[in-house]
């Protein structure tokens, strides 16, 4: 009887040390995730301490749950946009780096997550890495997520950059991708190919359509 009154008791505070350590990070998670969610619905980067600080919480969130994908990704994002403040210094690309580590151990834990997936093709463009693992990465993010909008974003991105290093098929592939982000996001797809003066090389790409016609014959 006393030794399982000592297994009850162990039990509860196994329990509560576990409700415990997902409360404390979770509470450091949201500041990340709440951070990381209104700069992407900026025009301009954060101050480089506003991403500091999320780094740190992001740091926090992991001390607690070492293991748990969603504060990998979120230090990812976090670190991916020092890098676009730092720019292509070395310390930027340590970043970016870095941030490649944290979405493939992200992928590891949840591996039809296709955000993760997405921004690991993202990362790799940046470093100029087109190779089998962004083959892949980019095949299982259209696969995950063909319908979602941040997934379209981040393929766009890495689309642009790694534009002139694309195979036919590759370009192919981005071109579904672009035309289901003009459906869901039309403004924001093309700001994207805008920024990078890339609209007219994708264009070519496109289906016909009343949104392909709509992109590519706009000013």
């Amino acid at each position: 009887m006393r030794s399982c009154l000592y297994l009850l008791i162990f039990l509860c505070v196994v329990g509560i040390y576990t409700a415990f350590t997902w409360a404390m990070g979770d509470l450091y998670g949201y500041k990340v995730r709440y951070a990381t969610s209104q700069w992407q619905e900026r025009t301009d980067l954060p101050s480089l301490a506003e991403v500091v600080q999320a780094i740190d919480d992001a740091d926090a969130a992991l001390g607690w749950e070492s293991d748990n994908p969603e504060y990998k990704e979120l230090k990812a994002r976090s670190l991916y946009y020092r890098a676009l403040i730092n720019g292509p210094d070395s310390a930027g690309v340590a970043d970016i780096r870095e941030a490649a580590l944290l979405h493939r151990d992200a992928i590891e834990l949840r591996p039809r997550w296709p955000y993760s997936w997405a921004n690991l093709v993202l990362m790799k463009a940046h470093l100029g890495e087109v190779d089998d693992e962004y083959q892949h990465a980019l095949e299982q993010a259209i696969r995950f997520g063909p319908w979602e909008q941040s997934v379209h974003l981040s393929l766009t991105h890495a689309a642009v950059l790694s534009w002139s290093s694309l195979s036919k098929e590759q370009k192919s592939l981005y071109a579904g991708n672009i035309e289901r982000g003009l459906v869901r996001d039309f403004r924001a797809m093309r700001t994207t190919l805008d920024a990078y003066q890339k609209r007219s090389v994708v264009c070519a790409y496109l289906q016909r359509s009343s949104k392909q016609k709509r992109l590519c014959v706009a000013k």
